[in-house]
């Protein structure tokens, strides 16, 4: 039961960090936030061996 709690905490405070972090990227400028998405994606290609 305790292993369950500490479970399902653990996905709400990473679930609550990544709300925030997309309400930060949200409100950065329009050519910022498409270097950042775009830059973000080409290192998730590359770590995924697809071409990026």
């Amino acid at each position: 039961m305790q292993k369950r709690v500490i479970i399902l905490f653990d996905i709400f405070v990473l679930t609550s960090f990544g709300a925030y972090l997309a309400m930060a990227v949200w409100h950065l400028p329009e050519p910022l936030r498409h270097r950042l998405l775009t830059a973000s994606l080409g290192m998730l290609a590359k770590l995924t061996g697809m071409t990026g």
